[in-house]
């Protein structure tokens, strides 16, 4: 028996499969180029600001249950919030965060928390957040890029309300949800 079969659709779906692929991945690398972009010029602001010589201003503030001898500064270029370090530690761990703004808008954040077990080994964690127009680009911990969490997000209302703190003095407030 010879049977005809149709292979027309069968050779269109074929050729046009790879096409489909590459407009697919087409459209990811320019996605993830804008953000890399975005990223880029945060760390080159990170590294204008770092570069600057800057007044700044020290507070301290406590809160039961949230920090012990917690230290807020912040730095100024001109009038200008552009970084503030957060130091505080309880129990048995400490940690220093770093959050940086441009034009007044939280772009950066950079986490160092140290802990010690009850056997005595100590932990450190980092953990990074580039931030544009209120919306996370990359959440990092320890190098690696993670899935931006509530711990995350917490992070970016925080950068906001403790730049506002420097006017009402309400450190604790502002940092301990």
């Amino acid at each position: 028996m010879n049977r005809k079969i149709n292979i027309l659709p069968l050779m269109t779906l074929l050729c046009t499969l790879p096409f489909a692929k590459i407009s697919a991945q087409q459209k990811n690398p320019t996605t993830t180029t804008a953000s890399q972009a975005d990223i880029n010029s945060i760390r080159s602001e990170f590294k204008r600001i770092n570069g600057l010589t800057l007044r700044n201003e020290k507070f301290t503030y406590e809160a039961a249950a949230c920090a012990e001898d917690g230290v807020v500064q912040y730095f100024f270029n001109g009038k200008e919030i552009v970084k503030i370090i957060e130091t505080g530690a309880i129990g048995d761990g400490s940690w220093t965060k770093e959050y940086y703004y441009q034009s007044g808008k939280f772009i950066f954040s950079y986490e160092v928390a140290i802990g010690s077990s009850a056997d005595g080994q100590d932990s450190k964690i980092e953990h990074r957040l580039y931030v544009k127009d209120g919306k996370i680009l990359r959440y990092m911990e320890d190098q690696k890029e993670i899935k931006a969490d509530s711990e995350a997000e917490r992070g970016v209302r925080v950068a906001d309300k403790i730049r506002n703190a420097y006017t009402t003095k309400e450190f604790a407030k502002a940092l301990c949800e």
